[in-house]
């Protein structure tokens, strides 16, 4: 007797397959550099669905990879019954789509975005699952990253996060060697190979020109990038919008979105911070082009 797939089942898979198909992009970048402002902003497109965090690389992977290898170990079937790594990539590609399932529900768009920081280690490996997704890179200014880092763990440190990082030049060392410096040279890396489907956005472009950075990444995914279309993006990831109010440098230390600004920096590190920013960075922020 031949199996067949429940009906309901097939309406699944054949939602999921509809839906990989469209443009899939990742938003990535070290963590403070402006990602979830981003993902914010093209959500606000009518024709884009992007959220976050999904965590499919960095999380997801690993442990379809592991139960896999964990399920070859003990089946019996012999070498029919293993699973490939071709296999693997269908599996995530299968769960990655359910996920996108639940973010776009009934209504039809053209591209499904993601926003994982962690996703900037592990871009190639994505790409390899998703042949036609591509991926945009946000940098900001490390000094900027730090400050704002560190004031986002304030918020509710613990005291695993104060045994950690006693003081503001723990957290930059290991901000800049840990987070900041591998996530761009992993990004650049992979742009270096896929320049058709890697586009990078500073923070500070953003933030001084948004609507001709806006259209530049709506062109980047093939979505309509007319003014209203911008327009609605632009508003979706106003400040004002996200802080329910607030304008640009408008300081809530309570809250996710604290102040904003470009240069923050300044306000907060001493000598003593700019020298272990110094020695952490290295050349990396003068050959980006801060200075």
């Amino acid at each position: 007797m031949t199996a067949t797939i429940a009906p309901a089942k097939a309406s699944t898979l054949q939602r999921i397959d509809q839906l990989l198909n469209k443009q899939i992009f990742f938003i990535v970048g070290c963590q403070k550099s402006g990602t979830t402002w981003v993902q914010r902003m093209l959500d606000g497109h009518p024709d884009i669905r992007c959220q976050g965090e999904g965590y499919f690389g960095p999380v997801l992977m690993p442990l379809l990879q592991q139960a896999i290898q964990a399920y070859n170990q003990r089946q019996k079937a012999g070498q029919k019954g293993l699973f490939t790594d071709s296999d693997l990539k269908d599996l995530l590609r299968t769960a990655v789509g359910l996920s996108f399932a639940r973010w776009v529900g009934d209504t039809d768009v053209k591209a499904i975005g993601e926003k994982t920081p962690e996703h900037a280690l592990c871009m190639n490996p994505l790409a390899e699952c998703f042949p036609n997704a591509k991926f945009i890179h946000i940098t900001r200014d490390g000094r900027d990253v730090c400050v704002s880092g560190w004031f986002h763990n304030q918020r509710k440190p613990g005291p695993d996060f104060n045994k950690r990082f006693p003081d503001l030049n723990t957290y930059i060392q290991y901000t800049v060697k840990q987070h900041w410096t591998p996530y761009i040279q992993h990004a650049q890396h992979f742009g270096q190979q896929h320049p058709q489907r890697y586009h990078e956005l500073r923070y500070e472009d953003l933030h001084n020109d948004p609507a001709g950075q806006t259209k530049k990444l709506l062109n980047f995914l093939g979505i309509d990038d007319s003014d209203p279309y911008t327009d609605a993006c632009l508003a979706a990831g106003s400040f004002k919008n996200l802080t329910q109010g607030r304008t640009r440098g408008e300081e809530d230390k309570s809250s996710f979105f604290r102040k904003g600004v470009i240069g923050d920096w300044q306000n907060h590190f001493d000598q003593s911070n700019i020298a272990t920013y110094n020695l952490a960075a290295g050349e990396l922020p003068t050959k980006l082009g801060y200075k």
